[in-house]
């Protein structure tokens, strides 16, 4: 065998090991370093919380889909550190005006190694809400190097994480568009222990939105729930139907739009208490850093 062809045999061979070491790492990542079903807590010790506007037997929630801090352009394009954190601390001037008891996300990065901003950490933080529980839609990548994103729970007292099941519909880890978990934890508000639901449901199949829905009332069963986020439903769709004929829950079930792109404005963002709280007030604040406005609901805990 000549030089040349052995030189060409061996740089094939090293192609082949390097791609499938990058496949490997690949797959351990996505099936053994990810959180995926299992929740994340933390705890910023360091955090002083912020004031709550609520009284007593009251709370105040806030709905926020971020947009991932708009740290993707699309492709293989990312924005600056610089660009998200001035994003981010925006989100968080809005946020704090409110004095929420707990603020719930949808479309939130913890890692995205091209711009390695922890989005969560970052908001509780600016906002004073030192408790915080993360569940991942998507990890994807090497280990490190990867996009991790998903919904959080932000809160001015404790949390307990419970769950983060996978929705209807849920496809392999590497597919990181429409794939779907719903997180779950626990807390105690208005001196009542209330299970929370942090929501970003199918934004593109409908018929697959719904039986979502109901997979989410088969899990809350009888327990005191809120569910809030992104649902990704009118209010004349089925899973808002499904949340009102339940009898479960309460809260404003249409209301000004929360989704804005273009000429397109939509009521997509809910939050609804456990049925016997009251909704003392339900605003939409005008508010354009993101996508989605954020929803502020405040309840009387009953």
């Amino acid at each position: 065998m000549s030089r040349r062809k052995r030189r060409v045999l061996w740089v094939v061979g090293a192609v082949g090991v390097l791609a499938l070491l990058v496949v490997g790492l690949f797959a351990l990542n996505g099936l053994v370093f990810a959180d995926r079903q299992s929740p994340r807590a933390r705890h910023f010790s360091d955090v002083p919380a912020s004031p709550t506007r609520s009284q007593p037997g009251e709370v105040t929630f806030v709905s926020y889909n971020i947009a991932k801090g708009f740290a993707h352009k699309g492709g293989l394009r990312f924005e600056s550190r610089a660009f998200v954190e001035g994003k981010l601390r925006r989100m968080a001037e809005v946020i704090r005006t409110e004095q929420p008891d707990a603020v719930f996300l949808s479309e939130a990065l913890t890692e995205l190694a091209p711009c390695n901003v922890d989005q969560v950490a970052f908001l509780a933080r600016e906002c004073g809400l030192p408790h915080a529980i993360t569940g991942e839609n998507y990890n994807a990548g090497l280990p490190f190097a990867r996009v991790v994103g998903g919904n959080a729970v932000l809160s001015r007292t404790p949390l307990t994480p419970v769950a983060n099941i996978d929705l209807a519909g849920r496809k392999p880890f590497w597919v990181t568009q429409n794939n779907r978990r719903a997180l779950f934890v626990s807390g105690t508000f208005g001196g009542q222990e209330v299970l929370l639901a942090a929501l970003h449901n199918d934004s593109f199949d409908m018929r697959n939105n719904a039986v979502q829905m109901q997979q989410l009332l088969d899990y809350i069963g009888d327990r005191k729930a809120v569910l809030a986020g992104d649902f990704n439903n009118r209010p004349e769709n089925a899973s808002i139907k499904l949340v009102r004929e339940s009898g479960r829950f309460t809260g404003e079930w249409g209301g000004a739009p929360t989704f804005f792109e273009g000429k397109r404005a939509e009521r997509l963002d809910y939050i609804f208490g456990p049925a016997g709280w009251e909704l003392l007030e339900s605003r939409v604040v005008p508010d354009d850093t993101s996508d989605h406005r954020p929803l502020v609901c405040r309840f009387k805990v009953k």
